[in-house]
C-alpha cells in the first residue's frame, strides 16, 4: 500500500527511519562544529548559506506547487498533490537557519559593518529582519492555504501564496545571492532565483512520488514534462541575464560573470551546470519512457537535485574564493539540513498526509 493511502493520524514514524535521519543530522552537525567551523569560519558559515538556499527553495517551492496546480485547473496530480504539503515541515528549520546566518553575519557577509553605496538596504539588521519577516509570512500563508485546501477551498489565498512566493524568494535572491557581490546588480537575479526554486521543487516532487510508489505512469509523465519545462524556463532566465551583459558590455554585471565563466576551475563547474542542470533534461527526459517509468524518473530526479545543489553552491562560492575549495564544511552542513528535511518529510508521510480534494469554491 502506498503511503498516500494512509489515513491521517493513523501511522507513526518507524523508529529506525526517524532515528536514521536524526543521526545523519547529528553526525553532520558534529563534523561541522568540530572539524569545519574552527578551521575556516567564513567558509563554514557560507556552507550554511548554500544549504539554506537549496533546502528552503526545495521546501517552499514544493508547497507552492499545490496552488499552482489548483489555479491552473490541473486534475492530473490526484493523490500526488498531497506530497507537496510535506514541504511545510521545513518551515521552522528554515527560519532557525536564517536566524543563525544573521547571528554569524560578521563571519561571512562581505557587507557586514561596512558603509556601502546601497545604504540601509544592506544594513544587517534591516536585511535580516526583512528576510525573516517575509519568510515567516510566507510560511504562515502556506499554512493557511493548506487549511483551506483540505476543505476544498483555497483559490484566493492560493493566488496570494503564489504572489508571496515570487516576492519573498525574489528578495531572498537579491539579498543573499546578488548581495554577496556588492558591485554587481541585476534586475533578473530575483526572478531567476524563484523560478529555479520551482525547478528544484518539481524534481523533489517527482522523487517523492517515486519513493512512495503513489503515482501512475501518466502522472509521472506529467511530472517529467514539468521538470523539462522548468529546466528550459530556468535556462531562459539565466540567458536573459547574460545576453544584455554581453551585447551592452555592462562592466558592473560582467564583474559577477568573469570568475564563473573565464577562469578555471569555476569555468568547468559553469559548463557542468549549463550541460546538466539547464540543458540536460532536454536530452535525458526527451523520450516518453524516461518520463513515464519510475525506475528512470526517480534516478533522473535525484541526479538533477544533486546537480541543482551544485548550482546553488555555484551562485555563492565564486564570490569569495578563486579556487574550487569544496570540503567538509559543505558536506557536513548538507548532511545536517538533509537529515532535518528528511525527518520532517518522513514524519509528515507516516502520520498520513490529509487529502486535498479537487472540488473547490472561490474562497
Amino acid at each position: 500500500m502506498s503511503l498516500l493511502d494512509r489515513d491521517p493520524g493513523t501511522g507513526r514514524l518507524p523508529l529506525a527511519l526517524g532515528a536514521g535521519w536524526l543521526l545523519l543530522a547529528a553526525v553532520g552537525l558534529g563534523v561541522w562544529v568540530v572539524g569545519a567551523l574552527p578551521a575556516n569560519q567564513p567558509q563554514a558559515w557560507r556552507s550554511l548559506l548554500v544549504n539554506f538556499l537549496f533546502f528552503t527553495s526545495l521546501a517552499a517551492g514544493l508547497v507552492t506547487w499545490s496552488p499552482i496546480v489548483l489555479l491552473s485547473h490541473g486534475k492530473w496530480a490526484g493523490k500526488l498533490e498531497r506530497l507537496t504539503s510535506a514541504g511545510l515541515s521545513f518551515a521552522l528549520p528554515s527560519l532557525v537557519a536564517l536566524a543563525l546566518l544573521w547571528w554569524s553575519g560578521d563571519h561571512w557577509a562581505p557587507w557586514y559593518g561596512k558603509k556601502l553605496h546601497q545604504g540601509i538596504w544592506l544594513s544587517p539588521p534591516v536585511l535580516f529582519s526583512r528576510d525573516l519577516i517575509l519568510l515567516a509570512l510566507f510560511w504562515l500563508l502556506a499554512y493557511c492555504y493548506l487549511k483551506q485546501r483540505r476543505l476544498g477551498q483555497g483559490r484566493i489565498i492560493g493566488a496570494w501564496m503564489i504572489i508571496g512566493y515570487c516576492v519573498v524568494f525574489s528578495i531572498l535572491g537579491f539579498d543573499l545571492v546578488m548581495g554577496l557581490d556588492t558591485e554587481w546588480y541585476s534586475s533578473l537575479a530575483g526572478g531567476y532565483f524563484f523560478i529555479s526554486g520551482l525547478y528544484i521543487a518539481v524534481c523533489g516532487w517527482a522523487l517523492l512520488s517515486v519513493l512512495v510508489k503513489g503515482g501512475e505512469p501518466e502522472q509521472y509523465h506529467d511530472l517529467g514534462k514539468l521538470i523539462l519545462a522548468f529546466s528550459i524556463l530556468t535556462t531562459h532566465m539565466m540567458f536573459s541575464q547574460l545576453i544584455p551583459i554581453w551585447y551592452e558590455n555592462l562592466p558592473k554585471e560582467i564583474h559577477y560573470l568573469v570568475p564563473r565563466m573565464n577562469f578555471s576551475p569555476w569555468s568547468f563547474v559553469s559548463w557542468f551546470i549549463l550541460l546538466v542542470v539547464w540543458l540536460g533534461p532536454l536530452v535525458i527526459l526527451l523520450t516518453i519512457k524516461s518520463k513515464r517509468s519510475p525506475w528512470l524518473l526517480g534516478p533522473i530526479s535525484l541526479f538533477l537535485l544533486a546537480s541543482l545543489w551544485i548550482e546553488r553552491w555555484w551562485l555563492v562560492a565564486p564570490s569569495f574564493q578563486k579556487n574550487l575549495d569544496f570540503g567538509w564544511a559543505e558536506i557536513s552542513m548538507f548532511c545536517v539540513l538533509l537529515g532535518v528535511f528528511g525527518f520532517g518529510v518522513s514524519l509528515s508521510l507516516w502520520r498520513g498526509l490529509p487529502a486535498l480534494p479537487h472540488g473547490s469554491d472561490e474562497s
